[in-house]
């Protein structure tokens, strides 16, 4: 967001080296954001739709991102001003910044629906007695659901005694 309008003000000075030095900026930049991608998206999704759902993520964001140089052009047609990609790039930076404050930080924790691993016996454990925790409240659940699921056969039995048990 900051390095938006220097670089291009230093692309549209006609100088090669200032030119060479505002494209190497917004690569630089572009190459801070890719290199983070690899890492950040697959922890966004559960394991059993992963795949999936970040093929998709990604093709779509690369749809959208893929009107950029048409809509920047456009920007520049209309407003007759060639530092609307700058102002552009700020906006979706702001975006961006937005969505990073409110991603949850995934670092040092299992992936959504991974296979829980220890490094050690005390986090073997832990990690055993969180689960046997968690199939506790499960079943729970389910006993719920069908003693609901009970009550409402009994009572589709009670108004349409025609329905064989």
């Amino acid at each position: 967001m900051i390095f938006a309008i220097p670089a291009f003000m230093m692309i549209n000075s006609g100088v090669l080296g200032l030119i060479f030095a505002g494209l190497l900026l917004l690569a630089v930049i572009l190459n801070a954001f890719t290199g983070v991608m690899a890492s950040s998206l697959p922890a966004m999704f559960p394991t059993h739709i992963r795949y999936s759902a970040l093929a998709s993520a990604f093709n779509i964001s690369v749809l959208i991102a893929g009107l950029t140089p048409t809509l920047a052009a456009w920007l520049v047609e209309t407003t007759s001003n060639l530092y609307m990609p700058a102002y552009y790039l700020m906006v979706v930076a702001v975006i961006g910044l937005i969505t990073g404050l409110f991603m949850k930080e995934t670092a040092n924790k299992p992936l959504k629906g991974a296979t829980p691993a220890a490094s050690d016996m005390e986090e073997a454990r832990e990690i055993l007695q969180e689960h046997h925790d968690n199939i506790e409240h499960k079943i729970e659940d389910i006993d719920e659901e069908i003693a609901r699921l009970e009550a409402k056969r009994k009572n589709l039995v009670q108004q349409h005694p025609d329905i064989n048990e």
